[in-house]
């Protein structure tokens, strides 16, 4: 999905750049920067994403670094499993 792409189905849904800029403290351009790919934010990424109500993976296709990030949860039952093997 390409920037454009992403601006349309934002609008199609009453939304813009700047409503997700504003919610998350980040200005417009930032926001606009991240979808046309000409700036990094996995935190944009995301919250782009969540707006349109599907996965980032669908969203950032070509961005592999907004991919696959486990929730804390699990990201501490693994760190919890390395300090293990360290232990022993």
């Amino acid at each position: 999905m390409n920037g454009d792409q992403i601006l349309h189905l934002l609008k199609a849904i009453g939304l813009n750049f700047t409503d997700i800029a504003q919610a998350l403290g980040v200005t417009p351009q930032h926001v606009g920067q991240v979808a046309h790919r000409k700036g990094d934010s996995i935190r944009i990424a995301k919250a782009l994403s969540i707006a349109l109500n599907r996965p980032v993976e669908e969203v950032f296709p070509d961005r592999p670094q907004y991919h696959c990030h486990p929730d804390p949860a699990k990201r501490q039952q693994l760190l919890d499993a390395v300090r293990e093997l360290n232990a022993a």
